[in-house]
């Protein structure tokens, strides 16, 4: 088979099947068949049958889109991971937090639901970063998505496939996939026929609230082979499980009894889409979607430790909601030598939460307010908010040869326009009858009197603090590739990409609300900075197939973020530049990809060299005003090691998965910030692991007794080890900032029946474990600034840890049609 009909070979696959791995990395290649070996005694079977069972079964073909064709998972010369909608649905994939954990490269830090930071082979200087651009690019079929820090979290509901692409993809995918890309694929419309399925999940958490999902989607032709339609919707609610118990403020002058509550944190989240697919004739389709899923959290995922797991103390009823809505529209078409596809998007979202700041404002008060008057809030409590927005335009068209030559190609052109904003700052109910409202007036006086734009007397308010911020971003950018088939066997592809960005940014600062901040009066508190570059990356790869099941390839690639100006008064001070550089990413891959076995047994093997140049942090250096704010370039960093892939029949009966990472992602040299701070040489880098394995297996019964359907098992467990929870901490070498390393597990039994009536429970966390998401830092800031609770003598409030939710039992009922 040469590599023309490789690529053309678009068989559809009936699932694409994750990899294999035992639990610990060293012995897995003993584990594998040791594992096997124990059931096998555990479960005696004809040996007969079972040495036919092991000729019959083989894997089937992955068909992936991630070079923007499609193609066979094992012939793409670089590392993919890839789920199919029946690795979703066997899985019980629900959200990102569910499917990162069986994929090798990636790391997810969630605080909470909705607030996701994604990392990829290590590269990263933390998760609660906003003013610099995201790392990892999400995609949503053919649009990005991607938000540095609170990264779309799609529902798993009727999804064709996940597919994980680690390093750099900027030829194809852009400056946000500086170290991966995460591409979410849902199913389309099909002229086939009419099909449906149905879904009901009840679940309960130990020491927490109940929980249910309830999803279906349904396909059927309105225009027979000319016009289908595909409907999809869904509504979850997931029970609380951390309590919010009564305590005092850190005055001692109020308590939090308004608010107590049992399993405080519940999460809901409702929504669905509509696609219709017309085809306008044999050479072209019109596909279009509308994409939409709102949710909504209340209470906290965080604990308290000096209180007890899943215990905390707050004064404020939180909550946080997340709505966002796609539409988009691709038509493709069939011009002989090459496939048009030209693909419109838009997407928006809104969000909205606020927050329990008591233990900050009593510690600012306790702090500085004998000092600095403005800083008196006289020991009241006050919330933390934020409305904030993304508005998305995108427009690809791509060229894609076709037909069986030896010289394959595409070409393609991309625009884009993202609009963030927010508005964020701090409540006050109380706020103009504190001491600060009256420092606030006074200084209202002084910059009305002296000839600033300041209203005086202040206007009443209840924002104590405020900051508006707009960011517009405009991408321009062409691409290209071309693969050349020098025999049969080895071909190589040569990648390009073009592209120009237009940046504009700007924040206005008030404290409190009319009072522009110090040092700003005579800008109304407004600070702008922006700029335009562009910047070229390449893309290199060869492959060689050593026979029909086995690859071997390497893989240049270059990861980008561009650079942009700092505010000129931040400059000014000396600490801040004017300007920054961009910062790139040089990554170098090898690997394997094979078929064993009769194709029984898949083994993918990737090494990985990546090189990280200039790496660009945004800083609000300590100890100088608020607004000496930028972005420095600091240093570099590099990250090497391996992923390791596979999936194992060992019969028809008995499958084992699994998946294996592990690398060095550390600073390479020494990092000074710009208030003198060090990261040292070899220091790891916040939230990267350096060790990472997921492993699976699963057991069928076919024909269980009297029941006319297959009975199955299935056991998974993962593991990540520890990891720095952000620059500070890894700047300072803290141990108290380290996120322990952990272990997760999950349990199934399920009942497949003719009837197309699939029944299943499931335990997700078996052992209970305490595994933490996320931690604060010392008084949720740094350690020497913030002491938090400490101040008062108050052991609380001093470090958060959001936790793994406790054991949770669940019965899914499922009706296929």
């Amino acid at each position: 088979m040469d590599n023309a009909q490789r690529a053309g070979n678009l068989r559809k696959p009936d699932c694409a099947e994750p990899k294999p791995h035992a639990p610990y990395p060293y012995l897995s290649f003993v584990m594998s068949p040791l594992a096997a070996a124990i059931l096998a005694a555990l479960n005696p079977i004809n040996p007969a049958l079972a040495q036919e069972s092991q000729q019959d079964r083989s894997l089937e073909e992955i068909i992936v889109t991630a070079t923007r064709r499609e193609t066979s998972l094992q012939d793409v010369p670089q590392s993919i991971t890839a789920f199919s909608t029946a690795d979703i649905q066997r899985q019980a994939f629900q959200k990102m937090e569910d499917y990162v954990k069986a994929l090798p490269s990636m790391n997810l830090v969630n605080v909470m639901p909705g607030r996701n930071s994604v990392i990829m082979r290590g590269i990263s200087t933390g998760s609660a970063e906003y003013r610099t651009d995201s790392q990892v690019a999400v995609y949503l079929d053919e649009q990005p998505m991607t938000s540095i820090s609170q990264q779309v979290d799609v529902r798993m509901i009727d999804i064709a496939r996940i597919e994980a692409l680690p390093g750099p993809q900027g030829t194809l995918f852009g400056s946000s996939s500086q170290s991966g890309t995460l591409r979410i694929i849902t199913n389309k419309p099909d002229h086939a026929g009419f099909s449906a399925q149905a879904e009901a999940l009840v679940g309960t958490t130990k020491g927490g609230e109940e929980s249910y999902d309830l999803n279906g989607w349904i396909n059927f032709p309105l225009i027979e082979d000319k016009l289908a339609l595909r409907v999809v919707g869904f509504t979850a609610v997931e029970g609380g499980y951390v309590d919010n118990i009564l305590g005092s403020d850190l005055s001692g002058t109020g308590d939090n009894a308004a608010v107590v509550e049992e399993d405080w944190n519940d999460y809901e989240t409702n929504g669905g889409r509509v696609q219709a697919l017309w085809t306008i004739s044999d050479d072209w389709d019109l596909t279009a979607s509308f994409i939409a899923q709102n949710s909504k959290t209340t209470g906290t995922w965080e604990s308290d430790p000096t209180l007890g797991d899943y215990k905390i103390t707050r004064f404020f009823d939180e909550y946080r909601e997340d709505d966002w809505y796609q539409t988009s529209m691709t038509l493709t078409g069939d011009l002989g030598f090459a496939e048009l596809s030209l693909t419109a998007a838009d997407f928006n979202r809104d969000i909205n939460y606020e927050w329990d700041n008591m233990m900050y404002e009593q510690w600012r008060t306790a702090t500085y307010g004998l000092y600095y008057p403005l800083y008196d809030t006289d020991y009241t409590n006050g919330t933390i908010f934020n409305w904030q927005g993304q508005e998305r335009y995108s427009f690809e068209a791509r060229l894609t040869s076709q037909g069986e030559s030896r010289l394959q190609w595409m070409a393609g052109a991309f625009y884009e326009s993202v609009y963030d904003w927010w508005f964020y700052g701090a409540l006050n109910p109380v706020l103009t009858s504190t001491t600060a409202w009256e420092a606030a007036q006074y200084y209202a006086y002084w910059a009305n009197y002296y000839g600033y734009d300041v209203q005086y007397p202040l206007p009443p308010t209840d924002i104590y603090y405020e900051n508006n911020y707009d960011k517009e971003i405009k991408q321009t950018a062409v691409f290209g590739e071309v693969t050349f088939s020098l025999t049969n066997d080895w071909d190589v592809t040569g990648g390009i990409r073009w592209f120009e960005y237009d940046r504009e940014q700007f924040d206005i600062y008030h404290f409190p609300k009319g009072l522009p901040v110090f040092g700003a009066w005579d800008t109304g508190g407004l600070t702008t900075s922006g700029g335009v570059a562009n910047d070229t990356v390449l893309k290199f790869s060869t492959r060689y197939h050593l026979d029909d099941e086995r690859m071997v390839y390497f893989t240049y690639s270059e990861g980008f973020r561009l650079g942009g100006n700092n505010s000129a008064r931040a400059a000014s001070s000396g600490l801040i530049p004017l300007a920054y550089g961009p910062d790139t990413l040089t990554n170098y891959e090898a690997g394997l990809k094979s078929e064993w076995l009769d194709n029984r047994l898949q083994l993918n093997v990737s090494l990985f060299y990546m090189e990280w140049d200039d790496i660009q942090i945004n800083e609000n250096p300590d100890g100088v005003p608020w607004w000496v704010r930028g972005t420095i370039n600091a240093g570099k960093a590099t990250s090497e090691g391996a992923e390791i892939n596979g999936t194992w029949y060992v019969t028809d009966n008995l499958q084992l998965e699994g998946s294996l990472f592990f690398a060095e992602p550390e600073f390479a040299e020494t990092v000074v910030t710009s208030d003198g701070g060090v990261i040292p040489e070899g220091a790891t880098m916040p939230n990267s692991p350096e060790r990472k394995y997921w492993a699976a297996v699963q057991y069928t019964v076919p024909d269980f007794g009297w029941v006319p359907g297959d009975l199955w098992f299935r056991y998974d467990t993962s593991y990540q080890s520890e990891t720095y929870n952000g620059l500070g901490n890894a700047l300072e070498q803290d141990p108290e900032g380290i996120v322990s390393s952990w272990n997760s597990a999950n349990f199934q039994v399920g009942l497949e029946l003719e009837n197309e009536w699939d029944v299943s429970l499931m335990v997700r966390n078996v052992w209970d474990d305490r595994n933490a998401n996320w931690l604060s830092n010392l008084g949720y800031g740094n350690a020497e600034y913030f002491s938090g609770g400490l101040v008062f003598d108050d052991p609380r409030f001093n470090r958060a840890i959001s936790f793994q939710k406790p054991r949770t039992f669940s019965l899914t009922v499922r009706k296929s049609f």
